[in-house]
């Protein structure tokens, strides 16, 4: 017999439930036992346009050795104004303490001075001091709004543009040992020609870790570059290794087993909290996701989704047939209070007026021509919702059509039917499989869902509009979720997959569900073979040359290929990274584009 558990694990080092309140000695010890995290950002520019994208490649450690850190499987990417408001959130998947994503700076944001903030939640609970912040600078000449950034000292604006632009000729600037450096095959390249670099690991498995490159023109407004990882390790070498928590604080959970969802359950009568119910949550679509958590005494659950997910909504529900008698809400996560940041104060003069109208034009142009040049979105891991079990399927088209889901059952659907209980209500029940059972008929009702949401009561479908429906899933196995047993699953699939709009409100706690940053291979411009005569009568005026956020050096010599663009100037190539020992390469290179 293979029985299939729905269940939920929160937390190791002997934490038997996850509570925001530390309650006992025995709790504290071993969350203390669980060390703490550290977030560098590798982005690829510190001054952005609306129009361009602000690339970034995560970083995420264990405080207590420096290497890349396999507690937390989310991150988040918080873009912060000057008035601690946040204006961009992401939510970044996590594989071996490493992530990526991007941001489109739209038009609707104002000039000014921005904070690039990453964390993770385990780490909020030492505060804004414990989490990575960079400096961004945006202007939007498409607004009047200029004064949080417009400077009347156009002199030190002068000065800044001349220092950036005497560097030009500068061949190599590196900062490390000599354990990896970087080699392009020319110094000096013409317009669309293609660039080959080299990273070259001189020091075998002391050079073996992971990385990220960005190649862009070099920024001849604002010098406002990213921190580098050489400076983030020397920042936050001496940052706290465990959390300094005492018993009955409050602490933000460790999102060990994916991402933290919470909420609350109260009896409707008279709002106290309900102790010991089961909660089933779901995540609704046809590669739905079930989990299950039980309530504590003040009536709180936890619950983590670990697969990855492409539904905008995910739902809770009390494991009970009278839903009535309950209220049940999700809880907000704490929000972080970023009114003590200090925020750089770079500014913009008339004399760079040019380069603004400039860049703001090849801006336009580029995103004009974007359809030619996409990213590609890398498709999520889709998991079988029935976790390895083989359904019976029903498509109803192949069938003649009945105007009920109870006739259907009756006359088309094989091992499944519908039986009256005791206290008058009806529920669906499912045929063992003989192969594997001795008796014919089950002990146990199914668990039922329509379009991946939970059905506690079975009445309500008995008179379910039919001709909606797609087809029936029927899964014939043993499952348990939560204390509740079930002997299978009938999963009804309907055409819309909208039945969660027709749910009562009162009866479940229903959010959206904001997506994690999606992963990417950016696009590479060509101009060999047939790529040449595609690409002839488009306008190339990107600035960012190259992107790749995550690549790992194993070896001696890594190669990448790029092509320059229509714009002349001198690029910069950025590595940035981490060797497996936690020694931090940061590494700068110069070639000029005529």
């Amino acid at each position: 017999m293979r029985l299939l558990l729905l269940g939920l694990v929160l937390l190791q080092y002997g934490i038997l439930s996850a509570q925001y309140v530390v309650k006992t000695p025995e709790e504290l010890i071993g969350l203390k036992k669980l060390p703490l995290e550290k977030v560098y950002v590798h982005y690829n520019t510190g001054v952005l346009f609306p129009g361009e994208y602000l690339y970034y490649s995560l970083y995420t450690f264990n405080a207590a050795t420096n290497k890349l850190s396999t507690i937390s499987r989310m991150a988040y990417v918080e873009l912060v104004g000057e008035d601690a408001s946040t204006v961009f959130k992401q939510k970044v998947r996590l594989q071996n303490g490493r992530g990526q994503g991007d941001l489109f700076i739209p038009v609707a944001i104002p000039s000014g001075n921005y904070k690039l903030i990453g964390y993770t939640h385990w780490m909020n609970n030492e505060g804004v001091g414990q989490l990575f912040k960079g400096d961004v600078v945006i202007i939007n000449p498409y607004r009047t709004d200029q004064e949080n950034i417009l400077d009347e000292n156009e002199g030190k604006i002068e000065r800044m543009e001349q220092e950036n632009t005497n560097s030009a000729n500068a061949a190599v600037q590196t900062r490390n040992d000599g354990t990896i450096l970087l080699f392009t095959d020319k110094e000096r390249y013409n317009r669309r020609e293609k660039v080959t670099l080299t990273s070259r690991n001189y020091k075998g498995p002391l050079g073996f870790g992971d990385y990220s490159i960005s190649v862009r023109l070099k920024e001849r407004m604002i010098q406002n570059q990213p921190m580098d990882s050489e400076s983030f390790s020397r920042l936050f070498f001496n940052v706290p290794k465990a959390i300094s928590k005492k018993v009955n604080d409050s602490i933000f959970l460790p999102e060990q087993r994916g991402e933290l969802f919470y909420g609350n359950v109260r009896y409707s009568k008279d709002q106290s909290p309900a102790e010991g119910k089961t909660v089933v949550i779901s995540i609704p679509g046809e590669n739905f996701q079930l989990k299950s958590a039980i309530t504590n005494e003040e009536g709180n659950f936890y619950t983590y989704i670990q697969k990855e997910y492409d539904s905008p909504n995910i739902v809770a529900q009390v494991q009970d047939s009278d839903q009535e008698a309950y209220t049940i809400e999700f809880l907000n996560k704490k929000e972080i209070d970023y009114d003590k940041i200090d925020f750089a104060n770079h500014t913009i003069g008339q004399e760079i007026q040019n380069h603004i109208l400039e860049r703001s034009v090849h801006n336009q142009i580029e995103n004009a021509y974007y359809g030619a040049k996409p990213d590609s979105v890398i498709s999520i891991d889709k998991k079988d919702p029935f976790d390895g079990g083989v359904p019976e399927v029903f498509v109803l088209d192949e069938y003649t059509r009945f105007k009920t889901l109870r006739e259907t059952l009756v006359e088309i659907v094989e091992n499944v039917w519908v039986k009256r209980l005791d206290n008058g209500r009806y529920t669906f029940w499912v045929r063992e499989d003989m192969e594997s059972y001795e008796n014919e008929y089950a002990s146990d009702p199914p668990l039922v869902l329509v379009d991946g949401v939970f059905i506690p009561n079975h009445n309500e479908l008995l008179d379910f509009n039919a001709t909606t429906i797609e087809k029936l899933s029927i899964l014939r196995d043993p499952l348990v979720m939560g204390s509740t047993k079930y002997h299978g699953m009938v999963v009804i699939t309907t055409f819309d997959g909208n039945f969660l709009e027709t749910v009562p409100a009162r009866r479940i706690a229903n959010i959206p569900l904001s997506q994690p940053a999606a992963k990417k291979n950016y696009f590479r411009q060509q101009y060999d073979g047939d790529k040449v005569a595609e690409f002839d009568r488009i306008p190339d005026f990107r600035y960012q040359l190259f992107w790749e956020p995550q690549f790992t050096i194993q070896d001696s010599e890594e190669l990448f290929e790029f092509y320059t663009s229509d714009i002349p100037g001198e690029y910069e190539i950025v590595l940035e990274g981490f060797t497996t020992y936690g020694k931090p390469i940061s590494i700068r290179e110069s070639f000029i584009v005529e």
